[in-house]
């Protein structure tokens, strides 16, 4: 038996929360979260596994996404480890759980915002020869704010199955193959509100060899909306180049995204993308917007004074892939207004990044991003933004 945990606190501001649709003031608040865990293993093939957690948001104005959860189970499960003889015994896991899968584009644990994304349900992962797989069948957890009120979403279900892979035609380099099924009876989109039943399919190439690195990922959907048939894709890359500068590491990287949207929101076809369950900070911290209906180009520079210690400088230039649907929040919600408006721009973004290990115990973070609002935000009310944000965990 061992016993571990993390305490969080992390400060943030908004000058206009919500892209500033609502009219709200700026908001300053504390998010904190303490996750104390512990875990038994009994002999080589039982281990189980219990975190509680608890999710305080002082001077929050508004909770969604979900900020505070008072106090509940964060992950309770049962693993078996299943002696079949074969490369590595596979394992059995029940209950309660995190997962994130690849670079977290569409399977994530969410950790910038307060409570972290949990499933019910079971999975299934073990290794046949150099290919690890994984099966899962799945609810997402419905968060609530009181004690021990936490359910598995009746309304939501995920599964599928997720392969990694060496991939030996390049050096260092490695393919993931996965398959994803969704079902969710309450999805809203610009095209409307209704069930949604859909399936999607992909591959991500990924990998690091002299100096280079790479994660590209493209991906289809398909399925039902509502009775409309859904017709949607997916590409995201991120490239870069490291090189040494004194004691100094540095990297230049270009990261781009194109999510389709829906060209016609009355032919039958849904073609906007649903990115599942993405991490919220998915093209920065203040996690203003979201894959849908984007294109994006973002050079990075990072800089790396030492190992522990890490300064990002990203600029990001957004525009809608069409402009018939809507610009999509980083919760995935499309902004009343913006579809049919003629602008394609959405906005630039400018993000500054500081990550700091100062021990294996302790790590600090800060960072602030300035969103240039384009025509089609302000025209449906949209307001420039400015996002602060300042966090240090401690785990043990």
């Amino acid at each position: 038996m061992s016993f571990g945990g993390e305490i969080r606190e992390r400060f943030e501001y908004y000058s206009h929360p919500g892209l500033g649709l609502q009219g709200q003031s700026p908001n300053a608040y504390l998010l904190q979260r303490p996750l104390l865990h512990a875990d038994l293993h009994a002999g080589d093939y039982v281990r189980a596994f219990v975190q509680l957690g608890s999710h305080l948001a002082p001077w929050k104005d508004f909770a969604a996404p979900p900020y505070l959860d008072a106090l509940d189970v964060q992950q309770a499960f049962v693993d078996l480890r299943l002696p079949l003889g074969i490369t590595a015994d596979p394992v059995l896991r029940v209950g309660r759980q995190e997962m994130a899968y690849g670079s977290q584009r569409l399977v994530s644990i969410r950790d910038a915002p307060n409570v972290r994304r949990n499933f019910d349900g079971v999975r299934l992962g073990g290794t046949v020869g150099d290919v690890r797989i994984d099966l899962f069948a799945t609810r997402p957890v419905q968060q609530r704010s009181g004690v021990f009120d936490d359910s598995g979403d009746t309304t939501q279900g995920f599964w599928g199955a997720y392969a990694t892979m060496p991939l030996n035609v390049v050096s260092g380099g490695g393919l993931d193959l996965y398959y994803l099924g969704y079902a969710n009876q309450q999805a809203r989109f610009a095209a409307g509100t209704g069930g949604e039943w859909r399936h999607t399919i992909g591959a991500r190439f990924f990998g690091a060899t002299a100096g280079w690195d790479w994660d590209w990922e493209v991906l289809g959907q398909f399925g039902i909306f509502a009775a409309q048939d859904i017709r949607a894709w997916g590409i995201s890359t991120d490239t870069g180049y490291s090189f040494g500068l004194g004691r100094w590491s540095i990297r230049i990287g270009l990261r781009a995204d194109i999510g389709s949207g829906d060209d016609n929101l009355r032919d039958g076809t849904l073609g906007t993308l649903n990115p599942l369950f993405p991490k919220l900070a998915y093209f920065n911290q203040a996690a203003l917007l979201g894959p849908s209906n984007v294109m994006d180009l973002q050079p990075i520079l990072t800089i790396r004074p030492s190992q522990n210690l890490a300064l990002t400088v990203g600029y990001d230039f957004l525009w809608r892939t069409t402009t018939a649907d809507a610009i999509y929040t980083g919760t995935g919600i499309p902004i009343a207004g913006t579809a049919g408006q003629p602008d394609r721009y959405t906005g630039s973004q400018v993000a500054v990044d500081v990550a700091w290990q100062v021990d294996r115990h302790f790590q600090i973070g800060l960072g602030y991003v300035h969103l240039s609002a384009g025509n089609a935000l302000r025209q449906a009310g949209g307001r420039d933004v400015d996002f602060v944000y300042f966090s240090g965990t401690y785990r043990f």
